[in-house]
C-alpha cells in the first residue's frame, strides 16, 4: 500500500503475521541478529529489528557503568531498568501488529545504514 501513517508504511496483514514473531525476539538483546538472517525482507520485523539493535547496545553499554566511582552501580541498576521497560514495549508493540516507535532509540534505529 502507498498510504502512509505518522510517516510509516502500511503493511498487508500477511507481511505483518509472519514477521511479529521475530519483531517481538528482535527486543531480546542480539537476537535480532534472527531477524536479519531469516526475515531481511520483513519490513515490519526489520522496523523491530532495527530498534533491537539500538537497544542491544544500551544494554552492553550499561555493563559498564558500575565502573563510575560512586554513582555507578546505581545508574547501571536504573539503566537495566529502563531498558527492561523499553524490551517489553517494544515486544507488545510486535505482537500487536504495530509499528510503535520508541522515543529516542527509534531516532537512533533510523540513522543505521543496514
Amino acid at each position: 500500500m502507498d498510504e502512509e501513517l505518522q510517516g510509516q508504511p502500511l503493511l498487508d496483514e500477511q507481511e505483518i503475521k509472519e514477521g511479529a514473531p521475530f519483531a517481538a525476539i528482535s527486543y531480546v538483546p542480539f537476537l535480532w541478529i534472527l531477524t536479519f538472517l531469516m526475515k531481511r525482507q520483513n519490513q515490519f520485523a526489520l522496523f523491530h529489528a532495527r530498534q533491537g539493535i539500538v537497544i542491544s547496545v544500551g544494554v552492553f553499554a550499561c555493563f559498564f557503568l558500575p565502573l563510575i566511582p560512586a554513582i555507578g552501580f546505581f545508574l547501571y541498576r536504573v539503566g537495566l531498568l529502563v531498558f527492561l521497560v523499553t524490551i517489553l514495549y517494544g515486544i507488545y508493540g510486535a505482537l500487536s501488529g504495530k509499528m510503535i516507535r520508541i522515543p529516542k532509540v527509534s531516532d537512533l534505529a533510523d540513522k543505521l545504514v543496514i
